[in-house]
Parts: structure tokens; sequence; C-alpha cells
């Protein structure tokens, strides 16, 4: 596989990455949503854990497909 393969590669799995975050992050504002509909603190505390993990999932990915772009 040549250089350029790889880093053709490489890139399509940042972007991948990136976007499975996105969906987790989506994912996790979903989860907010329904527990502040039903009310429940456990619920809601689960689902702000989520999308703070799901945040940083995010910011990493992204930071890994700029660098990424950089190299």
């Amino acid at each position: 596989m040549t250089q350029q393969n790889q880093q053709q590669q490489q890139m399509q799995q940042a972007v991948q990455s990136a976007q499975q975050a996105q969906q987790a992050a989506q994912q996790a504002q979903q989860a907010v949503q329904s527990a502040q509909a039903s009310a429940t603190t456990q619920q809601l505390q689960q689902a702000q854990q989520q999308i703070q993990q799901a945040q940083q999932e995010v910011q990493q990915a992204t930071a890994k497909s700029q660098q990424k772009n950089f190299q």
C-alpha cells in the first residue's frame, strides 16, 4: 500500500470515528430529553453523564482527524 493510500485510509477512519462520536452525542441528547420528560433524577444524571462522555469523544475524534490532516 502506498503512503498516499495509507494516509487516505487513516483519514477515512478518523472521519468514521468522528461520525460515530456525533451519533453518540445525538443519542445522549435524546436520552437527556427522554429523562427530562419522565422527570426522574437518576435517568437525568445518567443521561448527562452520557452526553459528557459523548462530547469528549467528539472532541477526541475531531482532534485526531485534525492531526491526520496535518500529517
